[in-house]
């Protein structure tokens, strides 16, 4: 039993040695957006504008849940990349919390698995001092 529980320490620490490259994440300063930035490609409607041939009007927006719903929000080229590094950085922070959540369950199992294997060793070790329990007698 105390190879297993040596076993289950040791995956503790493993785990336990990914949690501050996570938590760099969270205590970062920088702002988050959460939304994507992506080519909108569409139509005007003028009979002869090229897009009427196949050749779409693109333009570069930013589209995220606004007010409880869808929105697309045009951009000058100019904001480009630094709406780009805010949407990534959101991107990456929910990662590393996708990713703390997976460590914590999994340090949980561990826990309760340790928990499990010594109340088991103490059971044990109480049985040898105590000797196996006998009912007790009605008087």
């Amino acid at each position: 039993m105390s190879r297993d529980l040596s076993s289950l320490r040791s995956q503790v620490l493993d785990l336990q040695q990914q949690l501050p490259a996570l938590l760099a994440s969270f205590l970062g300063r920088e702002p988050l957006l959460p939304g994507s930035l992506y080519t909108l490609r569409r139509r005007c409607g003028k009979p002869a504008c090229h897009c009427a041939r196949g050749e779409l009007h693109a333009s570069t927006v930013l589209s995220y849940r606004g007010e409880g719903r869808p929105r697309n929000i045009s951009l000058a080229p100019e904001h480009f990349r630094e709406v780009r590094e805010l949407t990534e950085d959101y991107r990456a922070f929910r990662k590393a919390r996708t990713q703390l959540v997976r460590l914590v369950r999994q340090l949980l199992v561990l826990v309760d698995r340790i928990e499990a294997a010594r109340v088991e060793e103490g059971k044990r070790r109480f049985q040898k001092l105590h000797g196996p329990s006998h009912p007790r007698s009605r008087r």
